[in-house]
């Protein structure tokens, strides 16, 4: 039996979408629609358009869409598309459409605490990356709240109504950025009856060994015996893996190899100078996003 609405160790009371209401944001939203209806939470649509002036195009290409209404009607006529569709009118979504930065619309998103970030992530990287940033690596990175990521790999569409996860993949480094990811981590796996598994990666491939192996995994064991405070119920059950490699790379194989439903990492949040941060710093968190096969519940550090 499924723990009650009063006995979840985490709530999401609010979850704002931030889509660019583009090719893939039918799947992301149909899938924030699925937990929103899980955790009973209120629904944010949040759309955030450009200014002419901050848009780097040539002056002989048009900046309105393609439909040839303005950008605010053109906005407004694709969310009401989109939740007509999915038939989102018993969660009596809030529609947040603006003409602004990403920065600005997060702020304005705070002012309603959301619980949850959800949004898409086109998966850019080298030069691509440089040259136009990332919105989710900027959001994750900007915001002191847990964001969703759906990759451009990423198959979910839709959950279960009854059990919506079965299988949550926990990735810590073992420093402190990770601890607020344990939380969330055993938290929704204890809400939704999942096997939590908690998986370190050592970041030298030329380790391996048994006798390796055996240090790491007495390292993880510590680690989580150090930080069990408040979470023992949760993590009673939970399936350690240690590993070597790559870090981004491994979590991502291994989190296709054990069927997660759920990856849950922690970030290291950067403030104002996330836009910055989105052209040059990758990190491991972001690029777990842009491959995996399933969601990734990106948990910021509290600053």
């Amino acid at each position: 039996m499924l723990t009650s609405v009063s006995q979840r160790l985490i709530q999401f009371k609010r979850i704002a979408v931030l889509t660019d209401l583009g090719s893939d944001s039918e799947k992301m939203v149909r899938y924030a629609t699925s937990l929103a209806r899980w955790y009973g939470s209120e629904l944010l649509l949040v759309h955030a358009y450009p200014t002419e002036s901050s848009m780097a195009i040539p002056p002989e290409l048009p900046v309105w869409p393609a439909s040839g209404l303005p950008p605010k009607q053109d906005a407004e006529q694709k969310v009401k598309a989109l939740a007509d569709k999915l038939n989102l009118q018993d969660l009596r979504a809030k529609v947040i459409i603006r003409e602004t930065s990403i920065g600005r619309i997060l702020d304005e998103v705070d002012e309603y605490r959301p619980s949850l970030l959800v949004l898409a992530t086109h998966g850019r990287e080298g030069v691509a990356k440089w040259l136009v940033g990332s919105i989710a690596e900027e959001v994750f990175r900007r915001v002191q709240r847990p964001v969703l990521i759906l990759g451009p790999d990423c198959s979910q569409t839709e959950l279960a109504p009854q059990k919506q996860f079965e299988r949550v993949l926990y990735a810590t480094d073992l420093s402190a950025v990770s601890l607020t990811a344990l939380q969330y981590a055993s938290g929704i796996s204890h809400d939704h009856e999942a096997q939590l598994i908690a998986l370190y990666v050592e970041p030298d491939p030329k380790q391996g060994f048994s006798f390796d192996r055996a240090m790491a995994q007495q390292k993880l064991d510590d680690w989580l015996q150090d930080n069990i405070d408040g979470m023992s119920e949760a993590l009673a059950g939970a399936h350690c893996i240690v590993d070597f490699g790559e870090p981004g790379t491994r979590i991502v194989e291994l989190a296709s190899q054990q069927q997660a439903d759920l990856v849950v990492v922690g970030a290291l949040g950067l403030g104002a100078i996330s836009g910055l941060a989105s052209h040059f710093i990758g990190g491991t968190a972001y690029e777990i996003g842009c491959h995996s096969k399933c969601p990734v519940l990106i948990v910021p550090q509290p600053r």
